[in-house]
């Protein structure tokens, strides 16, 4: 299955998504460079990149919301283009020695209705497993060979991508961030906010229920336009974040 290609214009951003792994491209994170967020696939990093270099614009900014596998296996295609790559901070003290911690199985399982919402491709497993021998937070551990140019937290300015501010939201995972832009009113959600249905769920797929709740609390107080997800739909309209479903409902 090749690359779904998805044009946001109205903010200036392309989805690149293979089954339920989305990538975004913001053609402009501020200062004329573009910003990639969540380079998961590398088949998805290639067509961001592919795109870039059509364009003839300067290396880009690369953003991870957090470090699954599903969400960096492209940095290493992307260090080798040159892109500044940018990661969570405590992601550093992962690879200082901290066991990172992850959603358990039955956490997991409680999202398998956003992997039934679109079509299977074999190949974007097959790419997860391969890239996770070498990247990503799994198992425990934490696999960056080569590390980042900037380790980001809360209240951070992506550095390259002025327009975009970093928001820590843990609970998925306690190294997650979200972007904000508060001129566009976009938010790009990593997991900790996914879609369903054309709604905004925040994710039950926790491995801190408390830390989630505070992100939950943090995130609806935000005029979101614009919902980008790490899985599912991006979603559009005016208080969508009022509209948004809890951790207990099911879509």
């Amino acid at each position: 299955m090749s690359v779904r290609v998805t044009e946001l214009a109205e903010v200036g951003v392309t989805v690149l998504s293979r089954w339920i792994f989305n990538c975004y491209l913001v053609h402009d994170g501020g200062d004329g460079r573009a910003l990639i967020v969540d380079p998961g696939l590398p088949s998805t990093t290639a067509a961001a990149i592919a795109m870039i270099e059509a364009a003839g614009g300067p290396k880009p900014v690369v953003v991870a919301t957090h470090g699954h596998v599903d969400h960096v296996g492209g940095l290493p295609d992307l260090h080798a283009f040159g892109a500044q790559v940018c990661l969570p901070r405590r992601i550093r003290d992962y690879l200082a020695g901290e066991t990172p911690r992850g959603p358990g199985l039955p956490e997991i399982a409680k999202v398998r209705s956003i992997l039934r919402e679109q079509p299977w491709d074999f190949g974007s497993v097959f790419e997860i497993a391969r890239t996770g021998r070498h990247t990503g937070v799994g198992g425990g551990t934490a696999r960056f060979p080569n590390g980042a140019d900037h380790w980001l937290a809360h209240g951070d300015e992506v550095p390259g991508a002025p327009a975009w501010q970093v928001i820590q939201v843990p609970g998925h995972t306690d190294d997650s961030l979200a972007l904000w832009n508060p001129t566009t009113g976009v938010l790009l959600s990593g997991d900790a906010v996914l879609s369903r249905k054309g709604r905004a769920w925040f994710t039950p797929e926790v491995c801190d229920p408390e830390s989630a709740a505070l992100t939950e609390e943090q995130l609806r107080m935000l005029p979101v336009g614009h919902l980008l997800p790490g899985h599912g739909q991006p979603v559009v309209g005016n208080g969508l974040m009022d509209r948004a479903l809890s951790p207990q409902q099911r879509p």
